[in-house]
């Protein structure tokens, strides 16, 4: 949600923000905006994909920072869309925008995007770090600003709806909220600088206008909600003191500050229009300004008993019981939301060539097993017996993805492997045997189980198994320069992360591998992690994959790049066994080819790595090893060219050690 031109109004009077010294409060925060801003504004990469382990970092140091000022979070992350289709328009029209920044940021432009696993990043990092927090069975603001009029504390977003929901406790815009400068004064208490907006300022300013009247002023102006025909009202700004582009805002109020309540100002709005035009604006506007009503907060009992919030009657109840509590848990995907109550599915879009198809295409069979364990095996009843569903009847759901730069829909079958087509009931899905989730997750994926010989860590069991999917359905098909630096990837971040070390250069890797890595994840999840769930934000971070790739090219060999520390070697190994055991002998030479060949210094990369794994923690970011990687990377390609099987890396001899 959203009140066009709202908050630029709000910034530009300093009268309604006030400055505030918070702590020792509760406090309600909005997790779609906290997570959006917290990577937006910590220079974090968006050009490659993603730096999660940089996310990780930040976001630690955010609550790290919040409880040395005995400041108690209550994070509250948005779940399924908007199931009466009301908001379908604005959400069509906010992915193509995103595509569109996207392109931009493909070409070197300037744009704002967020990687797609950033959500299921975030989840993971506030379990980790012990932070409560809730996923709602729909979109969180109208919950969030209930919660906190229940608990009298304030909300931290940078939603400019929290302007107007009236909220005891007061807003905290995220963009003033200084939480990286934890101060203290004349006390040892700490506390963190604000800016705190309450509705009581903003009313008191236009004659202590009737707060009841603030939702009918963020209806006319305009919300993602309602959309009024404009034509029909007044030029408010005529009724504004104050010129400039606020005008027709600051005209509004006035104008509604000269009635007593919501029903006199409705009546002055519509007398003028005829009965039929008047009828329809006013049950337009009665039904938006009813989502700023606030009554008692359904998510309250979650985070005091971990009860999770009922269903409402209509397309949720279309949501497994079982389901609940794992879904407020943030342990399924909203994505299973989505599917079974609206049979449809808004793609997330990233920075990737938009002269080929979406990164989305390839990971598709996946999401359509996803869709099949969710549609195709629900019990239903058919006379005196019961069945699943997935016997007689066709399921599918709406897409929507892109063309080129234009957001498209198709129509995607739901489908179900064979063997468990009859054996898996949605109704009972976790309770399944585990060896017959697992068969799912690995038909899906094409592959088999990997075997304890092949020695591969558990956190690393899942991005194997995508690695191998990945190969065979990519388009184009991948070069081994980017097999490798994706295995090199793998192993840094699985270091990085055992060892709790301090790095700075981090992987990239072909977007298609990162969706389908995203759609692997939902359907392990869905299917409650027969493959051990693995740690997201070490296993997609940032530059490294990218920068690998291109030094590989130029003809390094992927254990020189790994020189000097030995377990690396060896999880490298075990790794490309683990991936060469699925491919058929034409993959494995494909896998094992050089396709460019160029001069490289392969003792100063070999340094840089190797200071990479230094877990010295003191060494600014800012001054690690700029200077060796530029100096590195500017070598020109002098030649390049197909060349016949280099000195392979893993042999036949070699896989029979790991298997």
């Amino acid at each position: 949600m959203g009140v066009k031109g709202l908050h630029s109004y709000i910034e530009s009077n300093s009268d309604f923000l006030k400055t505030r010294w918070f702590r020792e409060s509760k406090l309600i925060i909005d997790g779609s905006s906290l997570y959006y801003s917290l990577y937006l504004r910590s220079h974090i990469d968006q050009a490659h994909g993603g730096d999660y382990s940089g996310f990780d970092k930040t976001v630690t140091q955010f609550f790290r920072n919040l409880r040395m000022c005995d400041i108690q979070p209550y994070v509250v992350i948005d779940g399924g869309d908007d199931v009466s289709g009301i908001k379908f328009h604005t959400l069509k029209t906010r992915c193509q925008e995103r595509i569109r920044r996207a392109n931009r940021l493909s070409k070197g432009g300037s744009g704002e995007i967020i990687p797609i696993l950033m959500k299921n990043v975030f989840k993971q990092i506030l379990r980790k770090l012990g932070v409560p927090f809730i996923q709602c069975l729909a979109e969180a603001d109208w919950e969030t600003a209930a919660l906190a009029n229940e608990w009298n504390c304030p909300v931290l977003s940078n939603d400019s709806d929290f302007y107007i929901f009236s909220n005891r406790g007061g807003y905290l815009p995220i963009d003033h909220f200084q939480w990286r400068k934890v101060s203290h004064k004349s006390t040892a208490k700490k506390f963190i600088i604000s800016k705190w907006f309450g509705f009581k300022n903003l009313c008191s300013a236009f004659n202590r206008m009737n707060k009841q009247l603030l939702p009918l002023f963020a209806i006319i102006l305009g919300n993602d909600y309602t959309k009024l025909d404009k034509s029909a009202l007044p030029n408010f700004s005529k009724f504004s003191t104050r010129p400039g582009g606020t005008a027709q805002i600051d005209g509004l109020l006035m104008w509604l500050s000269r009635f007593p309540n919501p029903k006199e100002a409705i009546n002055a709005l519509l007398s003028p229009l005829g009965n039929q035009r008047s009828e329809n604006l006013n049950t337009a506007i009665n039904h938006g300004m009813a989502a700023y009503q606030l009554n008692p907060s359904s998510i309250a009992q979650f985070f005091i008993s971990g009860e999770p919030q009922g269903r409402t009657p209509g397309p949720l109840e279309n949501l497994p019981d079982w389901s609940l509590k794992p879904l407020a848990e943030g342990k399924l995907a909203s994505t299973v939301i989505e599917v079974l109550t609206l049979q449809r599915v808004m793609l997330n879009f990233q920075v990737e060539d938009f002269g080929l198809s979406s990164s989305s295409e390839t990971s598709r069979p996946i999401r359509q097993v996803m869709y099949g364990v969710l549609l195709c095996t629900r019990r239903q009843k058919v006379g005196k017996r019961s069945r699943s569903s997935g016997e007689e009847l066709e399921h599918s759901v709406e897409e929507f993805d892109r063309t080129g730069t234009m957001l498209t829909s198709s129509m995607v079958p739901a489908v179900l492997p064979q063997c468990v087509a009859t054996n898996l009931h949605l109704d009972s899905l976790w309770e399944e045997p585990q060896h017959l989730r697992l068969q799912v997750v690995l038909e899906a994926l094409g592959v088999s189980s990997i075997a304890a010989s092949l020695q591969v860590p558990e956190g690393l069991q899942l991005a194997v198994y995508v690695t191998c999917y990945w190969i065979k359905h990519a388009t184009p098909k991948p070069r081994a320069e980017m097999f490798w630096a994706l295995l090199t990837g793998l192993v840094f971040g699985h270091l990085s992360r055992e060892l709790q070390a301090e790095q700075e250069l981090q992987p990239v890797m072909a977007s298609q591998w990162q969706s389908c890595l995203k759609d692997s994840y939902t359907l392990n999840q869905l299917l409650n992690h027969p493959v051990p769930e693995p740690e997201l934000a070490w296993l997609y971070c940032g530059t490294l994959v990218h920068g690998a790739a291109h030094e590989l090219k130029r003809g390094i060999e992927p254990e020189s790049f790994l020189a000097g520390a030995p377990v690396t070697i060896a999880l490298y190994r075990n790794l490309q066994a683990a991936v060469e055991h699925e491919l058929d002998d034409d993959f494995i030479k494909k896998m094992r080819t050089r396709t460019w060949i160029t001069e490289v210094p392969v003792d100063e990369l070999s340094k840089t790595f190797t200071r990479l794994m230094d877990e010295d923690e003191d060494e600014p970011q800012s001054m690690m090893d700029d200077k060796a990687l530029e100096e590195t990377c500017s070598v020109r390609v002098r030649h390049k060219t197909k060349c016949r099987n280099t000195k392979s890396r893993s042999t036949k001899q070699d896989q029979g050690k790991f298997q």
